[in-house]
């Protein structure tokens, strides 16, 4: 007897499961240091409000990637905040 073609491919629809989306991501700091540095943020008059919009999400990515606002990303993102001389 020789061995017949065994299609091992998975081709049927109930083969195909839904992917379930991860969890939702924040779109506000969550952490202290956060919630503080985004109030700073908010209440900087030499930013426009796209600026504001962009550093706001930097410190939510931040957070999301390290767990928490680390003291050079905080000098770093407070620099950002002083007017140009």
């Amino acid at each position: 007897m020789s061995p017949a073609f065994h299609d091992v491919t998975k081709t049927k629809p109930s083969h195909h499961h839904p992917v379930a989306p991860g969890p939702a991501r924040p779109n506000v700091p969550m952490t202290p240091q956060g919630v503080q540095l985004a109030r700073e943020v908010g209440a900087c008059s030499t930013l426009d409000e796209e600026a504001k919009r962009r550093l706001i999400a930097e410190i939510v990515n931040h957070e999301t990637t390290h767990g928490r606002c680390t003291q050079t990303f905080l000098k770093k993102a407070r620099k950002q905040l002083r007017p140009a001389t």
